[in-house]
């Protein structure tokens, strides 16, 4: 692996647990130096200590999405880690308020829109200008329910729909400056948000049993081919490993860095 891939930086949101924490690890055992970010302080810190025990290059800076006057302060106490940032990972996001719009809660509602849409959005800007330095890309964690409308899940669609946008728009404004912008689309995957869609029981996406659910290293594996310049021509684009032309992709490029191994 070349020096200065070993060299990348990754800022991710929501890594405490689920699939942020899967693209962590991925990233951090593949050479990146990696921010490990939950809401609040030592969130990650089993995790980090863990990776430094093994040599990896990590840290953890706490993100608190749902607090949008400390947003800025935090990332910059996060950027100051290692002086930068090549890639973001926009992951962090929250399924509630599961719910009719009749009887939405408009206190849970405006959480999610700050969680999903607004704190991500803000990220990007916070750091644009190291993106800018460093010619670098932006994740976006979003859902087959940015595009398709859910029963009871008006806040999570609406807002995944909002950075879906937000992630063509990063791309549109980015490219001149050699940032890329990508949309992942990680399918269903096993992990605590799941268990609350479970739960609810109020769509058909809550009847999916556990065992058919994706395994929680999936997404980590993906990901780490999305950050690497092979995946850059789906700049702008929400992407999934299902789709033909991206699979293709993907699984030479997983291929040839095995064999590189």
């Amino acid at each position: 692996m070349s020096e200065s891939l070993k060299k990348k930086i990754c800022l991710i949101t929501g890594a405490r647990t689920g699939i942020g924490l899967s693209i962590g690890c991925t990233l951090a055992t593949n050479g990146y130096k990696v921010i490990f970010s939950g809401r609040k302080c030592d969130d990650c810190k089993d995790t980090v200590n863990q990776l430094v025990e093994n040599g990896l290059e990590v840290a953890e800076a706490p993100i608190d999405l749902s607090d949008l006057s400390t947003l800025k302060a935090q990332t910059e106490e996060a950027l100051s880690i290692w002086g930068t940032v090549d890639i973001l990972i926009n992951n962090g996001a929250i399924i509630e308020p599961i719910s009719s719009i009749k009887k939405i809660d408009p206190h849970e509602f405006e959480k999610a829109v700050s969680v999903n849409y607004t704190a991500p959005t803000l990220l990007i800007s916070y750091c644009w200008e190291n993106l800018i330095k460093n010619k670098g890309k932006v994740i976006n964690i979003l859902s087959g329910a940015s595009i398709n409308p859910i029963e009871g899940w008006t806040a999570y669609c609406s807002t995944k729909a909002a950075l879906h946008m937000v992630n063509q728009q990063t791309h549109l404004e980015g490219y001149e400056h050699g940032i890329s912008s990508i949309g992942i689309s990680p399918g269903m995957v096993d992990t605590e948000m799941q268990r609350k869609i479970r739960a609810s029981g109020i769509n058909r996406v809550s009847k999916v049993k556990k065992e058919d659910l994706f395994d929680i290293n999936r997404p980590g594996e993906f990901a780490l081919w999305c950050v690497s310049s092979d995946a850059n021509e789906f700049s702008g684009k929400m992407i999934s490993e299902n789709e033909a032309a991206v699979a293709s992709k993907y699984q030479t490029w997983m291929k040839n860095k095995k064999q590189k191994l």
